[in-house]
């Protein structure tokens, strides 16, 4: 599992500034055509609870996290993730932690260890951005949990503040831009942010309606941090927070991004301990 991963970190040092930007600044004029970015409600799976819960239950405080907001998996209701690519990304909202790292680890329906990663973190509140790596091939129509937990006592993993959630990928659909065609959209919003725009606009209401969670939510980021002073936009992020009941996650959170590097696992006893999470 040698290698560096993509792994970004949004808001942090950047939060009150990002306030100001998003507030101060003017906003654009709205577009002219209608985006609905309201995700449907889907079945209830029985899923775990997508905000974070200390390692020994029935503990409310947890130590290495202050303030009233808890970590919570940016996900739909039934804190299902759909998608379909093969290594999706994945986002979680990270209150302000004195905890140094977090941990995560995807399994598969055998409990067998699939990825496991350890994250560096700031002190300070923002966005966790995960992308699954290139070797990992999540398979159509299979279930995967994962498991994000923030490290609060290395020495004492019962101590851990953690979500737990189900990715499933599906069959490509039609209707919607396959995951090579996406990527290249994405590409060129870089290079030609205005002419891209409306056309990413439209594929994530695509993706919205179909359904499918991941690539709904990693356009919508994407879009959000390159217009963030664009009502439209601004408003069609909000509208899809508020169709899953994330509008307590404050959207300028997603307006900068520091990119930091992943660690790869060494340690057997960490894997373990992430294991014991789930039992």
């Amino acid at each position: 599992m040698g290698g560096l991963k993509h792994f970004t970190y949004l808001g942090g040092m950047t939060l009150t500034f990002g306030l100001a930007l998003v507030f101060a600044a003017p906003r654009l004029k709205a577009q002219s055509f209608d985006i609905s970015l309201e995700f449907p409600e889907g079945e209830d799976i029985g899923a775990p609870e997508r905000t974070g819960g200390g390692g020994q239950r029935g503990i409310p405080n947890i130590p290495c996290v202050t303030g009233n907001r808890r970590l919570t998996a940016l996900t739909p209701t039934n804190n299902l993730i759909t998608t379909i690519s093969p290594n999706p990304k994945l986002f979680w909202y990270v209150p302000p932690t004195t905890a140094q790292s977090a941990d995560f680890l995807l399994l598969d329906e055998q409990n067998r260890e699939i990825y496991y990663t350890r994250i560096p973190l700031t002190h300070r509140p923002g966005i966790v951005e995960l992308k699954l790596p290139d070797y990992i091939s999540l398979t159509t129509e299979k279930r995967y949990l994962w498991t994000f937990a923030l490290v609060c006592n290395p020495d004492d993993r019962s101590q851990d503040h953690f979500a737990r959630g189900w990715i499933q990928r599906q069959p490509l659909q039609t209707g919607i831009a396959p995951p090579e065609e996406l990527n290249t959209l994405l590409d060129q919003l870089v290079h030609e942010p205005e002419g891209i725009k409306k056309r990413l606009q439209e594929e994530g209401s695509n993706y919205a309606q179909e359904r499918i969670w991941a690539e709904t939510l990693m356009i919508l980021a994407r879009l959000y941090q390159q217009f963030p002073n664009d009502s439209a936009i601004a408003d069609e992020m909000q509208e899809l927070l508020t169709s899953v009941e994330l509008d307590n996650i404050p959207i300028n959170c997603w307006v900068h991004s520091c990119s930091v590097e992943t660690q790869d696992a060494e340690e057997t006893q960490d894997v373990e301990a992430m294991r014991e999470l789930n039992n």
